[in-house]
C-alpha cells in the first residue's frame, strides 16, 4: 500500500493502546508517530492534539523509530504497519545538537568572588562570568602545552 494518507495512519494509531509499555506496542506506536512526523511533516503539538497522546511521548516515540528502524526486533514488531505504511527512514536526518553553549553551576564563597571581581575589573570585564571563562580558557591552554 504505497499510497496512504495521514488519516489512514491516524486511524491505525487510534486503534493502538496508548497507555501500554509493552515493547511490541511501543514500537508500533513509535513507527506510526514517526510516519506522521517525517512523512506528513506534522509537528509534535499537532500529533499530540490530534491523537490525545502527550507531546513529550510523541517526541520520545518519534526518536525511537529513528534509533531502532534497523533493529531486527523493531522490524518484527512493526511489520504489520511497515507493510501497510512503508517509509524509508534513511531519508530522515537525525537531529544533532549544535555546539551551543552549555551552562554549569559552581558554588564559590564571597571571598573568592571578590578576588574574581577584582581581577575582572583589572582585565576590563564587567561580568564575573566573563572573568571565570577567561581564567578557565587560560588554564586549559597552559595545561594542553
Amino acid at each position: 500500500m504505497e499510497d496512504y494518507t495521514k488519516e489512514d495512519v491516524l486511524r491505525a494509531l487510534s486503534l493502538l493502546d496508548k497507555k501500554t509499555r509493552k515493547r511490541v506496542l511501543v514500537d508500533q506506536r513509535s513507527y506510526l508517530i514517526a510516519i506522521l512526523a517525517y512523512k506528513f511533516m506534522m509537528t509534535e503539538h499537532q500529533i499530540a492534539n490530534t491523537t490525545g497522546i502527550k507531546r513529550f511521548t510523541v517526541n520520545y516515540n518519534k526518536g525511537i523509530a529513528l534509533d531502532f528502524y534497523k533493529d531486527k526486533m523493531y522490524q518484527d514488531n512493526v511489520f504489520i504497519y511497515s507493510a501497510s505504511f512503508p517509509f524509508d527512514f534513511d531519508t530522515v536526518e537525525k537531529y544533532k545538537p549544535s555546539d551551543k553553549k552549555r551552562n554549569i553551576q559552581i558554588c564559590l564563597d564571597k571571598k573568592f568572588i571578590k578576588k574574581l571581581k577584582a581581577a575582572g575589573s583589572m582585565l576590563g570585564h564587567t561580568d564575573v562570568r566573563v572573568t571565570i571563562k577567561f581564567f578557565l580558557e587560560k588554564s586549559l591552554k597552559l595545561w594542553e602545552e
